[in-house]
């Protein structure tokens, strides 16, 4: 049996609460102007949301103009949510949002890209599923004079060239909150299993990244580290396959780095006949209402948001644009460390 929950988080609480540091990519940062100020003790993930109810597009009007959204995939609740958030402040701004779904293929997007740049849209929304792969194809939009912009993930490649400016989380960050919390959790250390999303995509890696240079390499050690793909059930079957090779009474702790593939090992844990978040302590990303549920249960430990309501910040961001204003490279959103000491349920998506 492992060590049950005994220490409190409140440590790591007010750390939780501040604003994302630098993210990765390089160029001049800013955090995205959610919306108006809320309480700390809710956090920055009711502020994210909050942003589907404020004014933050009002004064932008895209009467006449075409955004396209070249999307990754719509496999996810995260995906879903923020196809819908960026189609609802465009359109509640006057715009017309054309959306290309690349199902989870590379090549698709890309081809998604060149159809939109050809179909003359006024704006590009792209969400890349790699760091490479797409720079042809944006490059085209870009000297088509359409401005780019990513989102949620980042690519290997320069700002003005490839991209007009990126708007996503800290994902170092992310990770990192994850690895105090499992450390003031499990103050004596244990055996990790991570359950990442793949290499190709900064999301996953530097999520990783946070997480393992933050956690005490003396204390913790990572005994199996597997791809879920971003999925729910592959996350279950890798989960599977590493508690029949390790065997469930030496895995202390499993972190994912989303939340849908948290539920995927929570199942393979329960599966085989152990109880999260007391035989075996959870953590994920995202900020799921799912999540917070099993947290506010006590079957995951933590979660550490990931905002997918970019429309707000999205369209005000093409105002800017439209009128001439300099806007930078990179655009860092707020987010904030959940666990049983602060979640509200209703705060997830």
């Amino acid at each position: 049996m492992k060590k049950m929950l005994s220490v409190a988080l409140s440590a790591i609480m007010a750390a939780s609460l501040m604003a994302c540091g630098g993210g990765s990519a390089k160029g001049t940062e800013t955090k995205a102007a959610q919306t108006e100020a809320g309480s700390e003790a809710k956090g920055a993930a009711e502020t994210e949301k909050a942003g589907e109810k404020t004014d933050a597009g009002d004064a932008v009007s895209l009467e006449g103009k075409t955004v396209g959204f070249a999307q990754t995939d719509s496999m996810s609740a995260w995906r879903t949510t923020e196809t819908d958030s960026i189609k609802k402040a465009v359109e509640e701004a006057g715009g017309k949002l054309v959306v290309k779904d690349a199902g989870g293929d590379i090549a698709t997007q890309e081809s998604d890209i060149r159809d939109l740049v050809a179909a003359k849209v006024d704006y590009l929304v792209v969400a890349p599923l790699e760091n490479n792969g797409l720079q042809s194809a944006l490059e085209e939009a870009m000297e088509a004079k359409i401005p780019v912009i990513l989102v949620d993930r980042a690519i290997d490649g320069e700002a003005g060239k490839y991209f007009t400016t990126s708007i996503r989380s800290d994902f170092v960050w992310e990770g990192e909150q994850c690895a105090k919390a499992l450390e003031t959790a499990l103050p004596d250390g244990g055996n990790v299993v991570i359950i990442n999303g793949g290499y190709d995509s900064s999301t996953s890696t530097d999520r990783q990244d946070g997480f393992v240079k933050t956690l005490d390499s003396s204390k913790f050690k990572v005994v199996a580290e597997q791809d879920g793909q971003w999925l729910m059930d592959k996350a279950q079957a890798v989960m599977e396959n590493i508690l029949q090779a390790q065997g469930g009474e030496n895995i202390n702790a499993v972190y994912c780095v989303t939340d849908d593939m948290a539920q995927g090992a929570m199942k393979a844990i329960e599966a085989a006949g152990l109880t999260p978040g007391k035989d075996i302590l959870i953590l994920g990303i995202d900020g799921t209402k799912a999540a917070f549920k099993d947290i506010e249960a006590g079957r995951q430990l933590a979660s550490c948001t990931c905002s997918p309501y970019f429309g707000p910040i999205v369209v005000e961001t093409i105002g800017k644009i439209a009128k001439g204003d300099t806007v930078p490279e990179n655009i860092t959103n707020e987010d904030t460390l959940y666990t049983k000491e602060n979640v509200q349920v209703d705060l997830g998506f």
